[in-house]
């Protein structure tokens, strides 16, 4: 399975990359301004004190905005002068995460047991200087041991914790990665099957967090010596779940399922899924895919009979069909449409909101459940919003 989406920057952060450009470094007294005022007015001018006078400055940590993804930002002459006297791996460490970077660095400075904590169990540093606490509280806690760190900031106190989080290796921690992290601290299970990887990346913890019944196999071990990018992880799970879904459609043995565990690459469970696909079309009569093929447009159509399903199956190799008898049930539509990268389809999913209106009337929602193109490949960009706008003017038309 292919993916090559690029990472879409949220309106905050295209604005922040402006920002490097609005700072003012004092050398003489040691401390970085950031004016905000245009771009963010709440924040006005924002003050930062160098990493030396951090270390120095009795005075108590002040609250930085916490949406300022400072590590992240364009190294324009101003920011690196303020950048140079932070070590290399302090800055890496705190551009993990995408809030309170400036607190977590601050903290560093200023208390070696946080530094300390930075640099072996990261994750720690950044939850114990967010947790709400106050300063005075969370040097208290510095003095104890870990596992009551652990403890006081919510997560079970114990040593296979801190354990667990030493043994992280991730390149970004975002609100999913860190309730995937959530999920395993709570699951004894995955907990203590995942101490005997030497390291866990996002690749490994998206495993055991999402497919625990791999955790500990042939597959995950693999996994977790591999560098991960946030697009391999959706990669990845996008087709473990494909595989598990078709597996349950053909009602295979646990021993058939188990050798998606016994995969040492991503690329042989493609082929376990591929095979798992031509056994799928053995229990149907022919398909007409190129009578399909001429009726596709660059606009979405709909799908509604089996034998488009099973064309639009043979087409991209992805298994469309095992939803077929259930989609009208689960309130599900099935979409094709073709450009200049290739086939597509989406399968859309109408349903009420969370939380209804009071009103009688109650528009539905469509959600996308997921888009695959040929060799069963993930959407681009380009391909979501061409549905976005298309599912927009289908709104507007029914207006």
């Amino acid at each position: 399975m292919h993916s090559k989406a690029p990472k879409v920057l949220s309106r905050v952060e295209k604005l922040q990359q402006h920002l490097s450009k609005q700072c003012f470094w004092d050398e003489v007294e040691q401390v970085l301004y950031i004016d905000a005022r245009k771009l963010f007015p709440k924040q006005g001018v924002v003050t930062i004190l160098g990493w030396d006078n951090m270390m120095l400055n009795a005075e108590p940590i002040p609250n930085y905005p916490d949406f300022f993804s400072i590590m992240r930002w364009g190294n324009h002459s101003q920011l690196a002068d303020w950048r140079k006297q932070i070590p290399k791996w302090v800055q890496e460490s705190c551009a993990l995460f995408p809030n309170d970077q400036m607190k977590l660095l601050h903290y560093a400075a200023k208390y070696p047991q946080i530094l300390e904590l930075l640099d072996h169990a990261p994750l720690m540093a950044w939850r114990l200087v967010t947790s709400g606490l106050e300063e005075p509280e969370i040097v208290a806690l510095l003095a104890g041991k870990r596992t009551q760190i652990a403890e006081s900031i919510g997560w079970p106190g114990k040593a296979d914790t801190v354990k667990f989080l030493t043994n992280l290796r991730l390149r970004w921690v975002d609100q999913h990665i860190a309730e995937q992290i959530e999920v395993c601290l709570f699951d004894d299970q995955r907990l203590t099957a995942l101490q005997d990887l030497p390291r866990i990346n996002s690749m490994a913890l998206t495993l055991a967090a999402r497919f625990p019944e791999l955790i500990g196999s042939k597959l995950h071990h693999a996994l977790a010596q591999l560098p991960c990018r946030p697009m391999q992880c959706q990669s990845m799970v996008a087709q473990l779940e494909d595989a598990y879904r078709l597996a349950e459609f053909l009602n295979l043995e646990k021993s058939e399922v188990d050798n998606i565990g016994s995969a040492r690459y991503l690329v042989e469970v493609e082929e376990i899924y591929r095979n798992w696909i031509q056994q799928a079309f053995l229990k149907v009569s022919s398909i007409d895919s190129d009578a399909f093929n001429r009726q596709l447009s660059t606009q979405p159509r709909l799908l509604s009979k089996q034998q488009e399903w099973l064309a639009i199956t043979e087409i991209q190799r992805h298994a469309w069909m095992t939803e077929f008898e259930s989609h009208q049930e689960q309130g599900k539509q099935l979409y094709s449409w073709e450009d200049e990268e290739g086939v597509w389809a989406a399968l859309i999913h109408s349903h009420l909101p969370d939380r209804p209106a009071e009103s009688e009337q109650v528009d539905k929602m469509h959600s996308i459940d997921r888009i695959r193109g040929l060799e069963n490949c993930l959407a681009t960009a380009k391909q979501i919003s061409t549905l976005h706008l298309w599912q927009a003017q289908q709104l507007k038309q029914t207006d």
